[in-house]
């Protein structure tokens, strides 16, 4: 990856630039390109990884440290299926909700050493939850619960809605094939009793009445950050929300936010079988005391609700009757349905970081952690930063922006750059890539190729730098979409 990767783009410019001369003797030269960001401040290491069939990986060290103690980290990521069968998937790990490291999500995937995954990073933008007081926790797991922030998909199984995005959804990866796809996207989830009366259903496989980090609908209203004492928590007094037989954390009780009256309703519960039979109707939510803990059956799904989902639940969820359960992933760029099938991943972020080759004219230039520079009294962007995109030549790549291990243990091994001088070092030729999307970023900022870690642990716990729990992870594994070079 030492030439320049775009050449289609670069004879394109140069077919047009060509055509301009044959009609006007006058036109002006074409202006030369300066150099990228990455030409300018970044050198390729020699050593180029292959030593994992499928992956090669590319990794890029910071001159001028621009305030720095250390140079950041580039790190590109090209998955060849020509090379090994290998193609791109999404995970849950353990289970939908469960809080996990990137390297346990991704050794659940299979039992089989040779069908692990060849490498992988974080996924979707998320937020942890504490546990209800009276929950029980899986044997090993931690006391939260993680709640995404947008779609997440595995296998064609939708694992949460969209964000609203004033109506427009907001950017997620459909992952088909071993291949992403960059777009916004937007949920359509409905309920159908057997009388034929439907109603919308709010998100899936969170506590109702209180949604995290964005708005789910037009009527989820952001609740003042001195009152819930939180960024980012939206309530509705009038909510559905449906459970997976894939989360692996007792459905909520009431009460788990004090700061949030809409979700102290007991509410309403409905269990229903793999048909959609209902099985279980009956008052409150998560079990009648402290010591019952309700959980997903297997192969079947609940329905929890407040204020009036709760009352459309008690009128139309009748024990016996069916509910069928309508879920729908729109493409809002494209306007076009994507079918939850068995062949569809995805994963969910708020910012497309590339798209056809180019910086997105909305992309913000944010900052969410700063850090104290190299020069007393001065402060840096710490973001480490994740992307998951497609190269000139269709191929998956994968992105990791970090700092470096420091020599000791009290400074913060992370460091990156805000979103739009993250795009601006994308944006080089040198890469070769035409589309990214931003994912979760800061301290879930994980990269693996096969069972190591090339990213440094950010998080602080008991006094030790440790990887972060994150709620899914992108991947490339073992597949039968691999086409072996002749």
């Amino acid at each position: 990856m030492t030439t320049p990767l775009r050449p289609a783009l670069a004879a394109a410019a140069a077919l047009t630039a060509a055509l301009a001369l044959t009609t006007s003797a006058a036109a002006s030269p074409a202006a030369v390109k300066p150099p990228s960001l990455l030409a300018t401040n970044w050198e390729q290491n020699a050593d180029v990884d292959r030593t994992v069939p499928g992956v090669t990986r590319t990794t890029w060290t910071e001159k001028v440290l621009d305030n720095r103690t250390r140079p950041r980290i580039l790190q590109i990521v090209e998955i060849d299926p020509s090379t090994a069968p290998v193609g791109l998937e999404s995970t849950v790990g353990a289970g939908d909700g469960v809080a996990e490291t990137v390297a346990e999500q991704l050794a659940g995937v299979s039992a089989v050493p040779a069908r692990h995954p060849v490498a992988g990073v974080n996924g979707s933008l998320f937020k942890s939850e504490k546990k209800h007081p009276d929950h029980v926790v899986p044997t090993g797991a931690e006391p939260t619960t993680l709640q995404h922030m947008g779609v997440s998909v595995t296998d064609g199984v939708l694992h949460s809605s969209s964000c609203w995005g004033s109506g427009q959804g907001t950017s997620g990866a459909v992952i088909q094939y071993g291949v992403p796809y960059i777009t916004k996207l937007l949920t359509e989830l409905t309920l159908t009793a057997a009388d034929g009366t439907t109603v919308p259903f709010d998100d899936i496989n969170r506590d109702p009445g209180r949604a995290r980090g964005c708005a789910r609908d037009a009527q989820d209203r952001l609740v003042p950050e001195e009152v819930s004492g939180q960024k980012g928590v939206y309530t509705d007094p009038d909510e559905i929300v449906l459970f997976t037989d894939d989360y692996k954390f007792p459905v909520p009780k009431p009460g788990l936010d004090p700061t949030v009256t809409t979700e102290d309703d007991p509410g309403f519960e409905v269990v229903l079988d793999s048909t959609g039979k209902v099985t279980a109707a009956h008052e409150g939510r998560g079990g009648a005391t402290a010591a019952e803990q309700v959980k997903v059956p297997s192969g079947g799904r609940i329905l929890q609700g407040v204020g009036t989902g709760a009352a459309w639940l008690r009128a139309h969820a009748v024990a016996g009757t069916k509910v069928a359960v309508g879920q729908k992933l729109r493409d809002a760029r494209l306007g076009r349905e994507i079918p939850l099938d068995p062949s569809v991943d995805v994963v969910s972020s708020f910012h497309q970081v590339l798209r056809d080759g180019e910086i997105p004219v909305e992309l913000p230039d944010t900052c969410n952690q700063t850090g104290p520079g190299k020069e007393p009294g001065t402060q840096n962007c710490t973001d480490s930063r994740v992307a998951l995109g497609t190269s000139v030549r269709g191929r998956p790549v994968l992105v990791t922006l970090t700092g470096q291990t420091q020599e000791g243990n009290t400074t913060t091994h992370e460091d990156g750059a805000t979103l739009r001088t993250f795009a601006t070092l994308l944006d080089a030729d040198e890469l070769g890539l035409i589309d990214a999307l931003n994912l979760d970023g800061g301290g879930s900022a994980t990269l693996m190729t096969g069972v190591t870690t090339h990213t440094p642990p950010t998080d602080r716990v008991n006094g030790v730098y440790v990887h972060r729990h994150v709620a899914d992870a992108v991947y490339a594994g073992i597949s039968g979409y691999g086409m072996y070079a002749k």
